[in-house]
This record gives structure tokens, C-alpha cells and sequence, in this order.
């Protein structure tokens, strides 16, 4: 029975492929025969903010005609989830797409640095890592053989935790007890044991229900999470801890990569990085307006706190990823040189 099922599965998956394929091949006639088409895929909500920031690529490609290159942006997960967008990266079918660096780390394990706590000890630490980390850019590069390789990353913000309750979350013992939203994901389990927490994982959309049923006391995530979500509306804390930056990063087809020219993959690369620019630009002021909301709501603000109780108590997470290989110490140690 089980092997039945397994190949129902498989027949439904090549046939979603071919379908998906056939509308790309469209997609790109249309834009003419002289303009190669890139699609990207990303699940951001099509309309907001972080989906209006990375149609900016789109629009920067755009400015140099003579590339005859064009990128078209499916959003709002309708190719499926990350994992699915991955997959059909790999495969070819799909150009391009925006995933968070956990899921990436399902195929490939080094990407799961970037689940550390305290990895990062600030914005400027996170910006300086990623842009300039020989070892990162060689992780990017590493997966070619495995039909993609990643050709730029998108600065999502800072994690931080939410309570329902009306208190500051400034070391373990406030989260000893309290059950806490997790992603489904060993690495952040972990996390929010080591930081006093009881973790309860589930999909990012089924937190809304979990807060206001009570299946959990808390969450973590960033301040747009925190206000378009709708958890403002029934939590009353949110304390800056900082204890994660996780990017989401721009992985492209190997065979798509290998058809650009040099100038087309500069235009590309290039036009990541100016939306990015262009995102970290904004990102500042968009959190303080989303606190502001939040304020509004009834939610008290805490920020700098000491986070050292936090930081001690993470270190084995850091110490077992290390302790993996050489590899993975040498990767660690030079995001590590950016602190400064």
C-alpha cells in the first residue's frame, strides 16, 4: 500500500512540474524571443511590504535593456512552499527563488549556521558577515553539483520574543514554564529550551490561533510578523532580545546560471544587492513604525536588555554545530571575524 501511495505521489509531483514548466515556457515566448525571462518564486504576501522590496530586482533589471534579460516574480507561495520552491530549482524548472535559510538548510546542513543564536551579536555584524564572508560566499557556490547555488541573500531582521503576559523576557527563568511558538526546526527547538523555554512547533500561520486559544503563552519573530499577523492583539510584551538573524537567501538554477552571459549575471547579482541595499534602507523605520502600532495595541516595548544570561546559554548549540567538521568550525569562525 505504502509503495502505492509513494508512486501516486511521484506521478502528482512530475505532472505539477510539467504544468508549471509549460506556463514558464509561455511566460517566456511572450517577453519575445530575444529576452531571456528569469522566474522567481518567493512566498512573501503579494501586496506587502517585503514582496514590494524584492520586485525591485524586477524593476533594476529592467534599467539595462541591452542584457536582454527580464525577471518575472511569482509571489505568495502559489508555486508551493519553500521546500517545493527548492526543489524545483533543483530541477531546473524553476529560474530563481527567495528562501529562508532553515529551509535551505534541509539541503544542504552548513546553511543551518545561520539557525545559531547569538551567531550574530548585532545589525552591523549581520550586514558585514554576509557581504563579505569569503566562507559564506564559498557555501553559496558549494552546491552547484546539486543543480543550484545561491547568488545573494535578503536581510530579514531581528528575532525576538512576545509574551502574552505583560513582562520583560530578560533571562531564562522568565520563560521557564511558558510555552513558546517554535519553528519546525531541531535548531530552534533547541534554542528556546536553552533560553527557558517549553517549545511547541508549528507553521508560522497557525500561531494567531495558538496565542488566542492558549496552546502557547508566547512567540518569537520580527516586528512585521508581530503587527501584520495580528499577534499585537494578544500579547502584551515584546523584549528585544535579539537572539537570531536568519537571511533568507536568492538561490538559482544551475543550468539557468550556466545559459546567462557575464553581463546578464552581473546585471542580476547586482540588482539583488541594490534591493537589498534598498530594503536595509527602509527596515529601520518600518520596525519603528511597526512597534509604534504595536504600542497602540496595548503591547509594552522592552529593549536593551542584558542579554548575556541568553548568550551563556546558547553556547552548546554553537559548540555541537562546530564540533561537525572542519568545515563547518571554518565557516563559523569567519562570521565570527566580521564582529568587530
Amino acid at each position: 500500500m505504502k509503495k502505492w501511495q509513494t508512486a501516486l505521489c511521484a506521478v502528482v509531483t512530475v505532472a505539477g512540474i510539467l504544468v508549471v514548466g509549460s506556463t514558464f515556457f509561455s511566460v517566456s515566448n511572450a517577453a519575445g524571443s530575444d529576452t531571456l525571462v528569469i522566474n522567481m518564486a518567493h512566498n512573501q504576501a503579494g501586496g506587502s511590504e517585503i514582496a514590494g522590496s524584492i520586485a525591485k530586482i524586477a524593476e533594476f533589471v529592467a534599467e539595462d535593456p541591452s542584457q536582454q534579460l527580464a525577471v518575472n516574480i511569482y509571489d505568495s507561495g502559489v508555486l508551493g512552499s519553500e521546500k517545493e520552491e527548492i526543489e524545483l530549482v533543483k530541477a531546473g524548472v524553476l529560474d530563481m527563488a527567495k528562501v529562508g535559510a532553515q529551509t535551505l538548510s534541509q539541503f544542504e546542513d552548513k546553511y543551518s549556521v545561520f539557525a545559531l543564536p547569538y551567531l550574530f551579536q548585532s545589525q552591523e555584524h549581520y550586514y558585514e558577515a554576509c557581504e563579505n564572508s569569503e566562507k559564506i560566499k564559498e557555501l553559496f557556490t558549494s552546491t552547484a553539483d546539486d543543480g543550484y547555488i545561491a547568488i545573494g541573500y535578503y536581510a530579514n531582521g531581528s528575532r525576538n520574543f512576545y509574551l502574552k503576559e505583560n513582562i520583560a523576557v530578560t533571562d531564562p527563568s522568565v520563560l521557564k514554564g511558558k510555552k513558546i511558538r517554535s519553528m519546525q526546526s531541531t535548531t530552534s527547538m533547541d534554542m528556546i529550551e536553552k533560553m527557558g523555554g517549553s517549545p511547541v512547533p508549528m507553521a508560522s500561520g497557525e500561531t494567531y490561533s495558538a496565542l488566542q486559544q492558549g496552546i502557547v503563552d508566547g512567540a518569537e519573530n520580527t516586528e512585521l510578523v508581530l503587527t501584520v499577523d495580528g499577534h499585537q492583539d494578544l500579547v502584551k510584551a515584546y523584549t528585544y532580545t535579539e537572539h537570531q538573524y536568519s537571511p533568507d537567501i536568492y538561490i538559482i538554477s544551475t543550468k539557468t546560471w550556466n545559459r546567462l552571459t557575464d553581463g546578464q549575471k552581473e546585471l542580476l547579482t547586482t540588482a539583488i544587492q541594490k534591493a537589498n541595499d534598498n530594503f536595509k534602507n527602509l527596515y529601520n523605520g518600518m520596525m519603528l513604525e511597526a512597534t509604534q502600532e504595536a504600542e497602540q495595541h496595548g503591547v509594552t516595548i522592552y529593549r536593551d536588555i542584558d542579554k548575556t544570561a541568553f548568550i551563556e546559554a546558547v553556547q552548546p548549540i554553537h559548540a555541537d554545530y562546530t564540533a561537525k567538521g572542519d568545515d563547518y568550525k571554518a565557516l563559523y569562525d569567519d562570521i565570527q571575524k566580521y564582529a568587530q
